[in-house]
């Protein structure tokens, strides 16, 4: 299935109500892919050209149960999972376009100023897209 690229506030919406604002969710999977590598014959390619993050949330009772969020050219991956005396809930999240990036984070109301404490997990991207995972009987896909 294809992506759905997320430009204007309205995109945003559209996701935010699809994925139930992200109550009573949870991040499954990250998947990071910088662009350098070393190639067959041993030379590096030591470039960040991609940046690319893509996510895997769960939701216990959105329309779509499972999502996945691809954030490109990432300027910040800001990861603080919490331990395992803790739950990993996700309550409310936010997306907002500051200053042409895109950030998502784990929660509601998100401000600028939020990242400057860097507490809690948080996203920063030029763009960012989205997909409902599915398998072959409709139903949707739990990894």
């Amino acid at each position: 299935m294809n992506y759905y690229e997320i430009d204007k506030d309205d995109d945003i919406e559209k996701l935010m109500r699809e994925f139930n604002y992200f109550h009573d969710s949870c991040i499954k999977e990250i998947k990071y892919c910088s662009g350098g590598y070393v190639d067959e014959k041993g030379a590096m390619y030591p470039f960040n050209s991609e940046r690319s993050v893509n996510v895997i949330f769960q939701s216990q009772n959105a329309n779509t149960r499972v999502i996945e969020m691809k954030f490109d050219k990432v300027k910040k991956l800001n990861l603080v999972p919490r331990d395992e005396a803790y739950d990993c809930i996700i309550y409310d999240a936010s997306i907002k376009k500051i200053n042409n990036l895109f950030y998502w984070s784990e929660w509601r109301d998100f401000k600028l100023e939020d990242v400057e404490g860097e507490d809690g997990t948080w996203i920063s991207a030029e763009n960012i897209s989205w997909r409902p995972l599915e398998n072959a009987c409709g139903n949707k896909k739990i990894y």
